[in-house]
């Protein structure tokens, strides 16, 4: 364990997989973490909770700043295994304070590594583990997994950017009819399955702007679109900026 800022990030691939259960609290920071194909918001206070072998990968400020746990599979009580079944947890304000001390006292005890830390360590981690357990039970404080139909369709999209499929295409793989898949996205998402496709696709030309060399016109080409100023208009209305412009602040 340790702070974000300190812990080196490696090259990985993206998107990449652990066969560990991690915990990442950003104190401060800004992007997207991708859990299983399901985007979701990273800002300050937010501790996302991982499980092994959930596909991930993340798009985060350069300046920012929390604390990371790894913990090895057989080392998680199995009492503890529903927690992860929560994606992010919204730490309330009265719980910053109490949390923030006990990550420090628990990266200090993890560093000294004499005959009690071990026992010390284990024991600060089921505490966590539990008062998480609490937050997660409140709905306003967390956000669960999605019905496997839903996490189905948004691993599809995920998979199929290039492709241009219709909602009916998608209804037909999922073996749903349109009017399910419709159904489905706006109760587990609050919206419909063409905005669903749109956001991802503006979501990954993000991550090919930021991260690769690609122009423009090859990450619209590469996302499905024919027309790169349609494309661009499109990038601007839910970034805000252009892509160039995007691509520039890398």
């Amino acid at each position: 364990m340790g702070t974000f800022e300190d812990t080196e990030a490696g090259d990985v691939d993206w998107p990449h997989r652990h066969n560990f259960f991690s915990i990442v609290w950003f104190t401060k920071s800004a992007g997207i973490n991708v859990i299983d194909f399901e985007e979701y918001k990273i800002k300050p206070d937010r501790i996302f909770l991982m499980q092994p072998k959930q596909v991930h990968n993340w798009s985060y400020a350069k300046a920012s700043k929390g604390f990371t746990l790894v913990i090895a599979n057989h080392l998680i009580n199995r009492e503890n295994i529903d927690l992860f079944n929560t994606v992010f947890i919204d730490l309330p304000v009265e719980a910053k304070s109490n949390l923030n001390q006990l990550f420090n006292n628990l990266i200090e005890e993890f560093n000294k590594n004499d005959h009690l830390s071990e026992a010390i360590v284990y024991s600060g981690i089921s505490y966590l583990l539990n008062q998480l357990k609490r937050f997660a039970l409140e709905p306003k404080f967390s956000e669960k997994t999605k019905p496997e139909t839903a996490l189905k369709f948004s691993k599809l999209i995920s998979e199929t950017l290039s492709q241009n499929l219709s909602i009916n295409d998608y209804a037909d793989r999922l073996n749903i009819t349109s009017e399910k898949l419709v159904e489905v996205c706006q109760k587990s998402y609050g919206q419909s399955p063409k905005a669903m496709i749109l956001d991802k696709k503006i979501t990954e030309a993000k991550r090919l702007l930021y991260f690769t060399d690609k122009s423009v016109s090859e990450v619209a080409y590469q996302l499905g679109f024919t027309d790169s100023s349609y494309f661009s208009r499109l990038f601007k209305q839910k970034a805000k900026l252009s892509p160039s412009d995007f691509k520039s602040t890398q």
